[in-house]
């Protein structure tokens, strides 16, 4: 998941120090709400796991 996390530092990398990048997971195949330390959904099994940053 260390790639993962490298992306959402990198979304969030221009803003100040103060702000915290607020992100949803979901996943790609059948759209269940994950967590950030989710690597599969627990629904269908999937892998893919979208990264939404709000």
């Amino acid at each position: 998941m260390a790639v993962l996390d490298d992306l959402i530092e990198w979304i969030g990398g221009g803003r100040g120090t103060g702000e915290r990048t607020r992100v949803h997971y979901e996943c790609r195949h059948c759209g269940t709400t994950l967590s950030k330390r989710d690597t599969t959904c627990p629904t269908c099994g999937s892998d893919e796991i979208a990264v939404i940053p709000l």
